[in-house]
């Protein structure tokens, strides 16, 4: 069976052009300081041009946190600076509070007038990453050839509705155990392993009061 399974997968044409090994050889790597808290450094770049989908929607606006590697991805219709800050702060900060630094490339969508305006206003720092030099933002580019090739493999090539997709690779990528890390951005931002379908109801913890469980996840994070 699992020769069968290898050999229905290698003649997969989606396999076969979205598969290709990353492994390089080793350079002199110079790592980003590790942040000190959680959303105190997040990378931000897009996805894209793809295939407009049925919605409209031809990009996708990726931002993770450098400390857990918490990925949010959002679907948008351009890449025009109106849209990036919009996106920025209804997706990002409205749901995880105002970033630190906010680090990006020096892409038009990005540096300008209105992103400008807008971390002064909100209190961000903004820096960009070295001209022609992706791998200064190397976690959220790794993120986006990784993303790609997900969303091809799962859209309906028909109708091109990869956007329909998004948030659950998102959700995939966010409850995998990262690499780097040693356990999934989950845990390391919420504390606890994502609910599963396949997961039986624990009974581990009794709370008799709501802020018990708050309580909880503050000694989590204290371990950490």
């Amino acid at each position: 069976m699992k020769q069968s399974i290898t050999r229905y997968i290698q003649a997969c044409l989606s396999y076969q052009q979205h598969n290709v090994s990353q492994l390089k050889k080793p350079g002199n790597l110079q790592p980003i300081t590790p942040p000190e808290g959680l959303f105190q450094l997040v990378g931000m770049d897009y996805c894209g041009q793809l295939k407009s989908t049925p919605r409209g929607n031809q990009y996708a606006l990726c931002i993770t946190d450098y400390l857990t590697r918490w990925i949010v991805a959002v679907s948008v219709p351009d890449c025009s600076a109106q849209t990036t800050v919009e996106a920025l702060f209804n997706e990002y900060i409205c749901r995880y509070g105002v970033p630190i630094v906010i680090l990006s490339d020096h892409g038009t969508h990005f540096h300008n007038q209105l992103m400008d305006a807008m971390s002064e206003l909100v209190g961000y720092s903004h820096i960009y990453s070295t001209t022609y030099h992706p791998q200064s933002n190397g976690m959220i580019e790794r993120f986006n050839a990784t993303l790609v090739p997900q969303i091809t493999k799962l859209q309906d090539r028909e109708h091109n509705n990869w956007d329909e997709f998004l948030a659950p690779v998102v959700f995939a990528y966010n409850a995998g155990t990262h690499s780097t890390i040693g356990c999934s951005p989950c845990e390391l931002l919420l504390g606890r392993e994502p609910r599963l379908s396949m997961n039986q109801p624990v009974s581990t913890f009794i709370f008799r009061r709501p802020n018990d469980y708050y309580e909880q996840a503050k000694s989590i994070q204290r371990t950490i």
